[in-house]
Protein backbone atom coordinates (compact mmCIF):
# COMPACT_ATOMS: atom_id res chain seq x y z
CA UNK A 1 0.00 0.00 0.00
CA UNK A 2 2.79 2.41 0.89
CA UNK A 3 4.50 1.87 -2.46
CA UNK A 4 1.27 2.74 -4.29
CA UNK A 5 0.83 5.87 -2.19
CA UNK A 6 4.41 7.00 -2.86
CA UNK A 7 3.87 6.30 -6.57
CA UNK A 8 0.76 8.47 -6.40
CA UNK A 9 2.93 11.32 -5.09
CA UNK A 10 5.60 10.88 -7.80
CA UNK A 11 3.12 10.98 -10.67
CA UNK A 12 2.78 14.75 -10.44
CA UNK A 13 6.49 15.17 -11.33
CA UNK A 14 6.92 14.99 -15.14
CA UNK A 15 10.60 14.15 -14.71
CA UNK A 16 9.62 10.94 -12.91
CA UNK A 17 7.13 9.74 -15.52
CA UNK A 18 9.43 7.00 -16.86
CA UNK A 19 10.12 5.82 -13.31
CA UNK A 20 6.39 5.77 -12.56
CA UNK A 21 5.68 3.80 -15.72
CA UNK A 22 8.34 1.24 -14.75
CA UNK A 23 6.81 0.97 -11.26
CA UNK A 24 3.33 0.35 -12.69
CA UNK A 25 4.71 -2.19 -15.18
CA UNK A 26 6.35 -4.06 -12.28
CA UNK A 27 3.10 -3.98 -10.34
CA UNK A 28 1.26 -5.39 -13.37
CA UNK A 29 3.79 -8.22 -13.74
CA UNK A 30 3.43 -9.10 -10.07
CA UNK A 31 -0.36 -9.06 -10.20
CA UNK A 32 -0.36 -11.16 -13.40
CA UNK A 33 1.74 -13.73 -11.55
CA UNK A 34 -0.69 -13.65 -8.62
CA UNK A 35 -3.63 -14.03 -11.01
CA UNK A 36 -2.06 -17.05 -12.72
CA UNK A 37 -1.56 -18.71 -9.34
CA UNK A 38 -5.10 -17.88 -8.24
CA UNK A 39 -6.56 -19.25 -11.47
CA UNK A 40 -4.41 -22.36 -11.23
CA UNK A 41 -5.77 -23.04 -7.77
CA UNK A 42 -9.37 -22.17 -8.62
CA UNK A 43 -10.47 -25.70 -7.79
CA UNK A 44 -9.59 -25.05 -4.14
CA UNK A 45 -11.93 -23.19 -1.84
CA UNK A 46 -12.70 -19.52 -2.33
CA UNK A 47 -9.87 -18.74 -4.77
CA UNK A 48 -12.32 -17.63 -7.48
CA UNK A 49 -13.12 -14.48 -5.52
CA UNK A 50 -9.42 -13.76 -5.23
CA UNK A 51 -8.93 -14.17 -8.97
CA UNK A 52 -11.71 -11.68 -9.75
CA UNK A 53 -10.24 -9.25 -7.20
CA UNK A 54 -6.79 -9.45 -8.79
CA UNK A 55 -8.36 -9.04 -12.24
CA UNK A 56 -10.02 -5.78 -11.10
CA UNK A 57 -6.69 -4.57 -9.76
CA UNK A 58 -4.97 -5.43 -13.02
CA UNK A 59 -7.55 -3.50 -15.02
CA UNK A 60 -6.93 -0.35 -12.98
CA UNK A 61 -3.15 -0.75 -13.24
CA UNK A 62 -3.30 -1.29 -17.02
CA UNK A 63 -5.50 1.78 -17.42
CA UNK A 64 -3.06 3.75 -15.26
CA UNK A 65 -0.16 2.70 -17.47
CA UNK A 66 -2.10 3.65 -20.61
CA UNK A 67 -2.82 7.16 -19.38
CA UNK A 68 0.75 7.58 -18.16
CA UNK A 69 1.92 6.76 -21.69
CA UNK A 70 -0.40 9.50 -22.94
CA UNK A 71 1.15 11.85 -20.36
CA UNK A 72 -2.11 12.39 -18.50
CA UNK A 73 -0.74 12.44 -14.96
CA UNK A 74 -3.97 13.83 -13.48
CA UNK A 75 -5.99 10.87 -14.79
CA UNK A 76 -3.24 8.45 -13.70
CA UNK A 77 -3.32 9.92 -10.19
CA UNK A 78 -7.10 9.55 -10.12
CA UNK A 79 -6.84 5.90 -11.18
CA UNK A 80 -4.26 5.27 -8.47
CA UNK A 81 -6.65 6.79 -5.95
CA UNK A 82 -9.25 4.28 -7.17
CA UNK A 83 -6.67 1.51 -6.83
CA UNK A 84 -5.79 2.55 -3.28
CA UNK A 85 -9.49 2.62 -2.36
CA UNK A 86 -9.95 -0.87 -3.84
CA UNK A 87 -6.98 -2.17 -1.85
CA UNK A 88 -8.26 -0.63 1.36
CA UNK A 89 -11.71 -2.09 0.78
CA UNK A 90 -10.50 -5.54 -0.22
CA UNK A 91 -7.56 -6.30 2.03
CA UNK A 92 -7.39 -6.09 5.78
CA UNK A 93 -4.07 -5.61 7.54
CA UNK A 94 -2.79 -8.62 9.43
CA UNK A 95 -2.92 -8.39 13.20
CA UNK A 96 0.37 -7.67 14.97
CA UNK A 97 -0.03 -10.60 17.34
CA UNK A 98 0.44 -13.62 15.07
Amino acid sequence: MNSVMSLREKIADPEKRAECMADVENMIETKESHLARAEWGSCCGNICNLASQIDRELQILRNTLDVLRREDSAKAASLLEDYIALLQESYRPEPDHW
